[in-house]
């Protein structure tokens, strides 16, 4: 057994028998990382917020060697985004960005440009950036950074302004992020082939904001 400390964000979690959570995290360095938080559910005092879908956490684990459940010590809120998923449209990218995250991270590989990717879009969704531009910022640049879409391969404005600006500059593509642009129309079809399944969020997001 091998002790562990990284910076993460927190993924996802799901219940694991009557007091136990398994938990996703994306780690800085580490990559993707699975544990079991031990009596997460019954106590509320051991991780207390930092359970939050997407909070930004300094996590401690103990990794199992041969095991695909590593043993979560503990994890110490850095950042929390929690008030605004409060908005259900906000709540319903924060999905998506989790899903895609989740699906393109690898155990053992980390790679700090995607962990910071998931903070920029977060940070931008916060102060109030349209989630259908949040989500296809982070389709761009997932697959950017995955070596998926060529630089120049830049058929709408909007592409061409995801890959030289922040996402809180890009405010102004509201309309053509919606589903239905060629853009929106291209990031779509080339993140479902390369996670080689549907994005199963999408239809959240398009229910509140079509």
């Amino acid at each position: 057994m091998k002790p562990r400390r990284d910076e993460a964000w927190v993924l996802d979690t799901h219940e694991l028998g009557e007091a136990d959570l398994i938990v996703t995290l994306l780690a800085e360095h580490a990559g993707r990382v699975r544990g079991v938080a031990t009596s997460a559910r019954r106590s509320r005092k051991r991780f207390g917020g930092a359970l939050e879908p997407l909070t930004r956490v300094t996590a401690s684990w103990v990794e199992r060697e041969g095991r695909e459940l590593h043993r979560i010590e503990s994890l110490d809120v850095v950042r929390s985004f929690a008030d605004m998923q409060a908005s259900p449209e906000r709540q319903a990218a924060v999905a998506i960005v989790r899903e895609i995250a989740s699906s393109t991270s690898h155990e053992g590989d980390g790679d700090p440009h995607v962990f910071r990717l998931v903070g920029a879009v977060a940070e931008a969704l916060e102060a109030g950036l349209d989630p259908w531009v949040a989500v296809r910022y982070f389709e761009f640049w997932t697959l950017r950074l995955h070596g998926v879409l060529p630089e120049s391969q830049s058929p709408s404005p909007m592409l061409a302004a995801f890959a030289s600006e922040p996402p809180a500059s890009c405010g102004r593509f509201a309309d053509e992020a919606r589903p239905g642009s060629a853009g929106s129309r291209l990031l779509h079809r080339e993140i479902e082939a390369f996670l080689e399944r549907p994005v199963r969020s999408y239809r959240h997001l398009r229910a509140l904001a079509p």
